[in-house]
């Protein structure tokens, strides 16, 4: 029996691909809403897929309706750049917070499915070696720190999410993406703001023949999973009707690197792509520099996997050297 799903941000970096990996299988109806829709001109219009141009707080009645008829609903809307957990922690409230809570709240009552993007954040500072769903801790910094606003958002709607299960009010999967990358991971346009992720960043300054910046003395490390792995990942928990209540870290914890390394692997990787040889170099400025007082950094993100290798049946396939080429060569391409 084909299974009915609604992605709620199916412009965005992880919606866009998986909604076009659900297409391509056509077995699945698949509901879309988001406030753009250039990452998905190429879908608008098929057949099994219906398109809502809107926006979450503000199409209420649309979505509401959506939830009812679908079996499952995956929330992505949300925004995850850390510039902005710092410039603007109230935004990350309302929305990554207070409107997914409202979405929670519905499917709750239409007794659905939700398969939940929380982030590999929630486990903070934390020294473990390697992030495990159920054993690691979840911990963060003091609260004039405001780059874990994003963090503790994520965390508390996963506990609700859980609390509402337990009362049998919900069926769930939470699903922790490890610094996913790949094409259309956020705008240039943002990233020359500073609004992007890391590698997006290092991307457009690239293409600029601007200095690449890292943040401290670049010993924070990284581990970075290419969208690919991460969309196989998610079609698998879709698929499954036998792992409700289950969380999963999807990461690659064999692609971990310092970002001094990671800038160095950048610039190699741009190098063999481009026309124009970068010519610019490396250099640092302190978190308070780059970010503002709000931001404090995080040491180390190694996941542990075994949970999706065991129910999931997933590994990554992506190293690390072809995931940033990839990648890479998709902004290029793009220009």
């Amino acid at each position: 029996m084909s299974k009915s799903i609604f992605i709620l941000g199916a412009n965005g970096f992880i919606g866009n691909a998986l909604t076009k990996r659900l297409n391509e299988e056509k077995k699945f109806k698949i509901y879309g809403i988001d406030i753009n829709n250039n990452n998905l001109i190429n879908l608008i219009g098929k057949k099994n897929f219906i398109f809502k141009k809107g926006d979450i707080n503000k199409n209420i009645s649309w979505i509401k309706n959506t939830i009812k008829k679908c079996d499952i609903i995956i929330p992505l809307v949300a925004i995850a750049t850390p510039n902005i957990y710092v410039k603007n922690p109230t935004k990350i409230f309302e929305l990554d917070f207070e409107s997914n809570l409202k979405i929670i709240k519905l499917i709750v009552k239409y007794k659905k499915r939700i398969i939940f993007p929380s982030t590999s954040e929630v486990y903070g500072m934390n020294t473990d070696k390697k992030f495990n769903e159920y054993k690691s801790s979840l911990v963060v910094g003091p609260v004039h720190k405001s780059r874990w606003i994003y963090s503790i958002s994520k965390q508390l709607l996963d506990r609700i999410i859980i609390a509402y299960a337990e009362k049998k009010k919900i069926k769930y999967n939470i699903f922790r993406p490890f610094n996913w990358i790949g094409p259309k991971l956020d705008s240039l346009k943002l990233a020359q703001l500073g609004n992007g992720r890391v590698l997006t960043i290092f991307i457009n300054s690239l293409l600029k023949n601007k200095n690449l910046v890292i943040v401290g003395n670049g010993s924070q490390a990284r581990s970075f999973t290419y969208l690919d792995d991460g969309i196989n990942a998610l079609v698998k928990i879709i698929k499954s009707d036998k792992i409700n209540g289950k969380i999963f870290n999807i990461g690659s914890p064999k692609n971990n690197i310092k970002i001094k390394s990671f800038a160095k692997l950048v610039i190699k990787e741009f190098n063999k792509i481009s026309n124009k040889k970068y010519k610019g170099k490396i250099i640092k400025k302190t978190e308070l520099e780059f970010y503002g007082k709000g931001y404090q950094d995080i040491p180390t993100r190694v996941p542990d996997i075994s949970e999706a290798k065991k129910y999931l049946k997933w590994k990554p396939m992506f190293n690390l050297q072809k995931s940033v080429n990839k990648t890479i060569k998709s902004f290029i391409e793009s220009q």
